[in-house]
C-alpha cells in the first residue's frame, strides 16, 4: 500500500478539522507507529531519488522544503539527510509530536496562510492531491505557486487516474475523492501557467537493495515494453503510463520580475 498522507485540511478561504477522519485507528491501519516515524529505509530513500531526478532541480544545503501531509516522516528524513530547512504539515496530533520530537518544524494543516509569498524551494506532495475535492484542486495548486520562490518546484504523486491498476490505491482508502489523470494534470498546469516539467509513471531505482532488485530487474522493462504496446495501439497520440499504479507530476514556477524602482 503507498505511503499515503492527508490534507483535507488545507482549504482555500476557509479551516476545516481533518484531524478526527485521520486518527489513532486510521494510524492502525497504515501501520504508523512511533518506531518507525522518520525511519528512511533504502528502497524509499532511492525511490525517492528517482522521483526527484524528474524535478530537475537542485537543490543545495539549507535550502527550504515543504511537504504537506508528511505522514509516517520519511520524506522529512530524507530532507534531513540532505541538510535540507525541512517543513511539514498534518492534520493527525501525533504525527505532528513525532515530528517534532525529532526537531522538524511542522504545524497542523489549517490553511495555507501561515506561509509567505515567495518561501519555499520545493513544495512536496506525496499521495495527498487525491484526498482533496475536485472544485478544491486548482485553488490549493495556486496556494502552492504562491509560497514557491521564482523558479521553485511542485512534485506530487497520486494514484493513476489513466490506469486500471490504479484503481487498487484509488479505491483502496474511503478518503479519496477525486481521481488524476495525464490530461488532467496538462490542464492544471495550463491553468496555473506554470511550466510542466514532468508527468508520468512513478519512477522506481533498480539499485533499492534485495529483494527489490530482484523484483525491478525483470519487472520495469516487463511494464515498458508492455506500455509501448498499448501505446502504439490505444493510445498512440499520447506517452500513458498505464502500467504504473501511481503518477507523479512536477511543475516548475516562473513569476514575472518585480519592476526596479
Amino acid at each position: 500500500m503507498s505511503n499515503e498522507n492527508r490534507v483535507e485540511g488545507f482549504q482555500s478561504g476557509g479551516q476545516v478539522d481533518a484531524g478526527a477522519r485521520y486518527g489513532s485507528e486510521y494510524l492502525d491501519w497504515k501501520d504508523w507507529n512511533p518506531e518507525t516515524f522518520g525511519v528512511l529505509s533504502k528502497h524509499e530513500e532511492a525511490d525517492i531519488s528517482a522521483k526527484l531526478r524528474k524535478s530537475k532541480a537542485v537543490l543545495p544545503p539549507r535550502c527550504r522544503v515543504l511537504e504537506i501531509g508528511f505522514g509516517n516522516g520519511s520524506f522529512l528524513a530524507y530532507g534531513a539527510k540532505r541538510q535540507w530547512e525541512m517543513h511539514g504539515t498534518e492534520v493527525n496530533a501525533g504525527l505532528l509530536e513525532r515530528a517534532r520530537q525529532r526537531g522538524f518544524r511542522v504545524v497542523h494543516a489549517d490553511s495555507f496562510n501561515l506561509f509567505p509569498d515567495n518561501h519555499f524551494d520545493m513544495v512536496a506532495a506525496f499521495d495527498v492531491l487525491e484526498h482533496l475535492p475536485q472544485d478544491d484542486l486548482l485553488n490549493f495548486l495556486r496556494d502552492i505557486q504562491r509560497v514557491l520562490v521564482d523558479g521553485g518546484v511542485f512534485i506530487a504523486r497520486f494514484p493513476n487516474g489513466d490506469s486500471p491498476f490504479g484503481s487498487f490505491f484509488q479505491n483502496g482508502d474511503p478518503t479519496h475523492l477525486t481521481a488524476i489523470g495525464s490530461l488532467k494534470v496538462r490542464y492544471l498546469a495550463r491553468e496555473l501557467g506554470v511550466e510542466l516539467v514532468y508527468v508520468g509513471g512513478e519512477p522506481q531505482s533498480l539499485f533499492a537493495g534485495l529483494p527489490y532488485f530482484a523484483h525491478r530487474i525483470l519487472a520495469i522493462p516487463t511494464k515498458y515494453l508492455m506500455n509501448l504496446f498499448v501505446n502504439l495501439i490505444m493510445f498512440p497520440r499520447y506517452e500513458v503510463s498505464f502500467f504504473s499504479p501511481n503518477l507523479v507530476s512536477v511543475f516548475r514556477v516562473v513569476k514575472p520580475a518585480i519592476p526596479a524602482r
